[in-house]
This record gives C-alpha cells, sequence and structure tokens, in this order.
C-alpha cells in the first residue's frame, strides 16, 4: 500500500512539474461572436475556422443559435474566419469575414467578434440566348429557331417555377424609342418600372435547377430544325421546354409554332398576350429580353391589367406596355444589331443593365456568358477539369470572345463547374458565340 501511495504521489509531482513548465502553453477558452451591421448574427452551423500565427494548427467549429462559437485554444495569436451560404427566394446569398487581430492572452476567458459582409447574387441567370437566326438552306435565313438557356449559377439547387420572361419595347434596339427624352434618357429611368412587350410568359409546373445546371426553352418551335436547317439546332429534346401557344391558338397561330412529341406538357409555358400578332414580337435581331420573378397569378394580372399599361409608343393595342417591375427583374441580356450599333439605344435603364452585347444577324450566333475566371478556379473541385483555350468566340471575324481564356462547354463535359460573371452590363456579361452550345 505504502508503495501505491509512493507511485501516485511521484505522478502528481510530475504533473505539477509539467502544468508549472513556461514552455507549455495554458489552454484558454475564447468565444467568437459573429456580427452583420452591428448585431449578433444570430444563424446556427456557420463554419469558422481560427487558425495559430505559425499556421501549424487550425481549428473548426459551429456556431451556436447566438451566433457564437467557442474555442479552447493555448495562449497566443490567431485568425479567424467564418462562412456561410444560403439561398432565399432565388438569390445566392453568402455571409463572410475574417478577424485577423485575435491575440489570447493569459486569461480563462476571452471574446473576439467577426464582422460579416452579406454578398447576394441571382442564382438563376441567362446563359445563353440566341434569336437571330442562321443560314438557311438553299439561300436565305431562318430564326424559327430561337431559344434562350437558364443556368443555376451557384453550388445550391434553385427553384425556377416562379420565373417569367418577357422583352422590352420597341422590340429592336435600333427601331424609334418614343420613350426617349430630347437628351437621350429613357423616361422611366427614374421609375420603378421596365414596358414589357407582347406577352409575360410562365411555367406551367414546378421547376427545379440542380447546382451548375442548366434548362433549354424554345421559343417558337420545339422541334429538331436541323431536319430541314442543318445549320440550326435541334430543341426536340424531352427535358427542354417550351413557349406554348396551344393556350392562346387565336392570337398565336403563326406557322413557326410547332413542338415535338417528345416535349411533355408539363413543360410548356404559357401567357396572356396583352400586345398584336400572331406570334409574340421577339425580335430576330436585337430584342432585350428579360427574366423577371412573380407568382403565375400575377404575372397573369399584370397581363390582363388593362388600365395599367403605358401607351407611351402608341395608343393601339400593339403598343401595350405591361408596367413590370424594376425589383422583380433577375437577369437580362440587351442585344444590339451588328449593323445597325451606331442607330441602337439601350432600352434597360441603367439600374438593370447598363451595356449591350453585339450580335450579327443570320450567322447562327448566339449571346453567350463569359466566364467568371476567378470565381471558377477557385472551386476545389474545379482541379484538373478546366480546359483553356477558348476558340469559341468572333474575336476573329467582327466580334469578342470571352475573355477569361476558359472553354466552358468543353470543361463542362470533362466535369467542371462553371461560375459565369454576372455584372448587369451585358457587354461585359456575354460575348458573341460562334456557334450555339447545343451543338457542341
Amino acid at each position: 500500500m505504502k508503495k501505491y501511495l509512493s507511485f501516485l504521489s511521484a505522478a502528481a509531482i510530475v504533473l505539477m512539474a509539467v502544468s508549472c513548465d513556461p514552455k507549455t502553453p495554458k489552454a484558454v477558452e475564447i468565444t467568437l461572436q459573429l456580427m452583420l451591421d452591428g448585431a449578433n448574427f444570430a444563424t446556427p452551423d456557420v463554419a469558422v475556422s481560427l487558425s495559430d500565427a505559425a499556421g501549424t494548427a487550425t481549428y473548426l467549429e459551429a456556431s451556436d443559435a447566438s451566433g457564437a462559437v467557442k474555442f479552447t485554444v493555448p495562449v497566443g495569436s490567431y485568425s479567424a474566419s467564418a462562412l456561410y451560404k444560403t439561398a432565399e427566394e432565388g438569390v445566392r446569398i453568402v455571409y463572410s469575414g475574417s478577424n485577423n487581430a485575435i491575440l489570447v492572452a493569459d486569461a480563462t476567458t476571452v471574446s473576439f467578434k467577426i464582422d460579416l459582409n452579406k454578398v447576394e447574387s441571382q442564382q438563376v441567370i441567362i446563359k445563353e440566348f440566341y434569336s437571330t437566326g442562321c443560314p438557311k438552306t438553299p439561300s436565305g435565313s431562318y430564326s424559327d429557331d430561337a431559344y434562350f438557356i437558364l443556368y443555376n449559377n451557384s453550388e445550391m439547387e434553385a427553384d425556377a417555377s416562379d420565373l417569367v420572361f418577357s422583352i422590352l419595347t420597341p422590340s429592336n434596339g435600333h427601331a424609334t424609342n418614343k420613350y426617349l427624352d430630347a437628351s437621350g434618357n429613357l423616361s422611366y429611368a427614374s421609375e420603378n418600372w421596365i414596358p414589357a412587350n407582347s406577352a409575360i410568359w410562365w411555367f406551367t409546373s414546378p421547376v427545379k435547377i440542380p447546382a451548375y445546371s442548366q434548362i433549354v426553352v424554345s421559343v417558337f418551335g420545339a422541334i429538331d430544325h436541323t431536319a430541314t436547317q442543318s445549320a440550326s439546332v435541334n430543341l426536340s429534346d424531352p427535358a427542354y421546354y417550351w413557349l406554348s401557344n396551344v393556350d392562346n391558338i387565336t392570337e398565336y397561330k403563326a406557322a413557326k409554332y410547332a413542338v415535338s412529341e417528345s416535349i411533355p406538357t408539363s413543360h410548356y409555358l404559357t401567357c396572356k398576350p396583352f400586345g398584336q400578332g400572331t406570334a409574340w414580337l421577339l425580335s430576330n435581331n436585337s430584342p432585350a429580353f428579360f427574366v423577371g420573378r412573380m407568382s403565375q397569378s400575377e404575372a397573369k394580372a399584370l397581363s390582363e391589367n388593362e388600365d395599367a399599361f403605358d401607351h407611351t409608343g402608341g395608343t393601339t393595342k400593339v403598343f401595350n406596355a405591361a408596367k413590370f417591375p424594376k425589383e422583380k427583374v433577375v437577369d437580362c441580356v440587351e442585344i444590339f444589331q451588328a449593323a445597325s450599333v451606331a442607330k441602337s439605344n439601350l432600352r434597360f435603364s441603367s439600374d438593370v443593365n447598363s451595356g449591350a452585347v453585339v450580335i450579327a444577324t443570320n450567322q447562327g450566333y448566339t449571346a453567350y456568358r463569359n466566364v467568371d475566371k476567378e470565381a471558377t478556379e477557385a472551386l476545389p473541385e474545379n482541379s484538373g477539369k478546366l480546359v483553356y483555350g477558348y476558340k469559341g468566340g468572333t474575336d476573329d471575324v467582327e466580334g469578342t470572345t470571352d475573355p477569361s481564356g476558359i472553354d466552358a462547354e468543353a470543361s463542362i463535359k470533362a466535369g467542371a463547374h462553371i461560375i459565369y460573371v454576372d455584372t448587369n452590363d451585358s457587354s461585359k456579361d456575354f460575348h458573341q458565340r460562334k456557334v450555339s452550345s447545343l451543338k457542341q
């Protein structure tokens, strides 16, 4: 028994010696409080990392419901960072922040703050827009094959069910624009609306777009156009959607409305036409197209409220313009015809979009979104998958190319995730692509 007690006493002495050794760092509990705009960011499960100044140790914890995180670390200097991603009503939101001046002294409890920044970006963007036609066999041009591609520009699934689509008046960028004053300013620039033209389209069934994925929407002909026009595109894929005329066959009776049996009826979009014509007035040379977010009932009510239409363009039905709320615009693209740039005018006010992409008509060219090089290269999963040396632009013809140099479609085929730029300036966001991405 005596021997056992002696052994314990010796062990205690050793422990005391270790704890009193000045070379042994003392453990201190610290609290990091997440902050946003001067208030506690009371959100659980925010990832917070803490690293020592020497770079030899990193600690990872998640915040509690109050937005606080506790660590027990040795005395020393540290840097902390926090990152939280979420989505609200189709908007990708990233909260991030850091504190590089954390000095843990010899105390029992120490508190520090991490101030977060909030960055919002739309999940769903226009990846590609094609309406300017291609060479026709045996001669002439063909433009019944218009389509657009919606892309989920984020790592979270996007709900596109309440997205709506329309164009601005006038239909062509180089047409007479009665909304311009003597100084060349748009009359609605300081208003809270933009003039939607002809119709507003909406989905008729729920639509989800997985992370870094896309859906294709055919405008007039959801068919295989290559069957008769080799330079055109195949829009008969059952995964594609269609701006259908089945609910408006009396108004939209143009022969170019056609659909393949492979397209399910659940993929038909619809509208309540408020303009005039046998087809939606989508320009085949210089449209101003936009995506909005509102419920089907809101879109229908806006399309039917004749008392609220704007008639700046003229008093007859063909000039009806629905006042679409600016705050509900998700994304847009403004296109100028290459042959008419000098006499073209922007139709989106600068608080919505501040530039235009130039496209030559009847060549099969498309407006294709530029790659965000820095953001795309920063994705860890893209290591070894990005394809460079992009040759799909028209910088050797009379147009533009993607300044990133990344071949987005080739990279996607290689398994990469692409993040596209979104500056609300079509001249910076898009370039003229030689061939539809659907033909690759």
